[in-house]
């Protein structure tokens, strides 16, 4: 791999050229990245400095992937989505739809109780080992989230199965016979505690991507066990069966994913995907428009978003997709005066989001009315964003007995980006002009997650994005359950509470979805349990080479790049 100073003198190189050639105007940005254009307008060929051939697509990642095995991270999946295969796949149809469709499981029904899925398999799977996957991998990959011992980060994606609580508390060490049946090389059923009516949608998650056992049992052996396993960690012992295969990984440099020729939907057509470590936004430009990356995802620079969008020369490389999440503040209703819903109201409605989003976010993104994102089964466009009123405001505080405001606290991590700062910043503006007394307190990422676990956090600014297309995944796990005070909520709504339990096993579609209609606007408005603040845009700006991306269906940074071929001879 070529060195820094290979990097660097790359870069020089082409920006010399491209200030000569700009007769000293000064920032003028490069037309989309082939090169430039060469004598007798021929295409300038970009040389590649990273060592690996053309057909090659280069992405970046701000930081280390966490891992690649599904049991051990809940946030860094663009791994799992390119090297390995869940039971289904969520796609986005010609409608704008999201819908739930065959992949590994060729097809499947479900019985009349809700309980009891059938699934058959392809048979024709290969993981990147050699060795067909089966039913007892579906088996292996279940067993291994849920082993006490190995400490699966997402437990709560199968733990819904028949038996799954009693292995995760060490009662049994497998599901085979209890929660899924084998019935054959590529038949099983998988039974469920109780009916969970989003269970189809939840295995089209990353969390779902399936394990080979016999790479898995090889890959414990060597890491010393299941807790440090080196299934996501080691290319030597990693295995899934998607369109990619782990091929190298250098610490803080890159990671590079090789196309997998055997992949049972087809080879794709590009040699691989390199993933760039790059956690400067300013050094991820300067590649980019010098034609070393191949996509720039611009919630890394958001000042970068007009840049881009503005110039006609970009106006066909433009990838915009709307996030299937949410931006908000949270409450915490066992902190006064967030006890009464006259202040909860007020600071809904102190906050002027559409300023917001044009001066911080440069006009990506639009105002929320509520929790869940359009595009979610129980989204309800009448209900429009949540206005800003700053006179209703104080008339509201004024009337809750706080005519002069209070003081409250937001609590923000030290490593938040300098957008996230200035956001915040502006907001505590906002709220001070109707007497709200804000506070912004920094703290590492451990101690705030461990206070926000505690249920005692002050108000914090996060955002949520679908990890699969049902409104249980919104309201349920901000509200249900255990999340209600590990998210520092402290609802004290009980009806809506049991009615989001409830909803959960609805086997009505209609009637599922008017009951989160009325979920979603009693606990966001009515209640005013929760300050929404917008429904992101993500903006990706594409070299004229890439073919064929499609963002993932929510629209959160990882994407699978199965889709995807290079345009080649440039």
């Amino acid at each position: 791999m070529k060195k820094l100073l290979a990097i660097l003198l790359a870069l020089a190189l082409v920006f010399s050229m491209a200030a000569c050639s700009s007769g000293g105007g000064g920032g003028e940005q490069p037309a989309p990245a082939d090169g430039g254009e060469g004598e007798g307008g021929e295409t300038a060929a970009v040389v590649y400095e990273d060592g690996f051939p053309e057909n090659v697509l280069r992405i970046t990642y701000q930081a280390e992937p966490e891992s690649a095995d599904p049991a051990c991270t809940t946030a860094d999946y663009i791994l799992m989505m390119n090297c390995m295969d869940t039971l289904v796949r969520t796609e986005t149809n010609a409608a704008g739809e999201n819908v739930t469709v065959p992949s590994v499981a060729e097809s499947w029904s479900v019985s009349d109780d809700g309980l009891t899925y059938s699934f058959h398999l392809r048979d024709d799977v290969k993981f990147h080992n050699g060795e067909m996957l089966t039913s007892d991998d579906v088996l292996y990959t279940v067993d291994r989230m849920l082993q006490p011992e190995r400490a699966g980060r997402n437990s709560g994606w199968m733990d819904m199965i028949k038996g799954g609580a009693d292995m995760l508390d060490g009662k049994i060490d497998t599901l085979e016979g209890v929660g899924i049946i084998i019935n054959g090389d590529y038949d099983l059923d998988i039974i469920l505690d109780a009916p969970y009516a989003p269970f189809l949608a939840c295995l089209s998650t990353p969390a779902w991507s399936l394990c080979n056992r016999e790479a898995g049992d090889r890959a414990d052996e060597a890491g010393g066990g299941p807790l440090t396993s080196l299934y996501g960690s080691d290319p030597e012992y990693f295995c899934g069966s998607g369109p990619f295969m782990l091929d190298e990984w250098v610490l803080n440099d890159h990671v590079f994913l090789k196309t997998n020729p055997d992949y049972w939907r087809g080879a794709n057509s590009m040699e691989g995907i390199l993933i760039r470590i790059i956690p400067d936004p300013q050094t991820e430009k300067m590649l980019f428009d010098a034609g070393q990356l191949d996509i720039f995802d611009l919630d890394h620079a958001l000042d970068q978003i007009p840049v881009y969008r503005d110039d006609p020369a970009y106006a066909n490389n433009l990838n915009v997709k709307t996030v299937l999440g949410t931006s908000y503040l949270s409450i915490n209703e066992n902190i006064e005066p967030f006890n009464d819903v006259r202040v909860r109201k007020a600071f809904q409605l102190a906050i002027d989001r559409q300023t917001l989003i044009d001066t911080q976010y440069y006009g990506a993104a639009t105002p929320a009315g509520t929790f869940l994102a359009p595009g979610v089964p129980g989204y309800d466009p009448d209900l429009g964003a949540i206005p800003y009123d700053p006179e209703q405001a104080k008339a509201l505080l004024a009337e809750a007995g706080y005519p002069d405001g209070f003081d409250m606290e937001i609590v923000q991590t030290t490593d938040a980006s300098t957008s996230d700062i200035e956001v915040n910043d502006a907001i505590a503006s906002y709220l001070e002009a109707v007497g709200i007394h804000v506070t912004i307190k920094q703290m590492d990422s451990a101690s705030w997650y461990d206070l926000r676990g505690t249920g005692e956090s002050p108000t914090y600014r996060t955002s949520w994005t679908a990890d699969f297309n049902d409104p249980d995944n919104f309201l349920y796990e901000m509200y249900g359950g255990s999340g209600n005070k590990r998210r520092s909520w402290n609802y004290y709504n009980e009806d809506v509470i049991k009615r989001l339990t409830d909803a959960r096993y609805i086997v009505d579609e209609d009637e599922r979805t008017a009951e989160y209609v009325w979920l979603d606007n009693q606990i966001t408005r009515e209640d005013a349990a929760m300050n929404v603040l917008w429904h992101k845009q993500k903006i990706r700006v594409l070299q004229s080479r890439v073919k064929g991306f499609v963002p993932m269906w929510a629209g959160y940074g990882d994407s699978g790049y199965y889709e995807t071929s290079l345009e080649l001879g440039n």
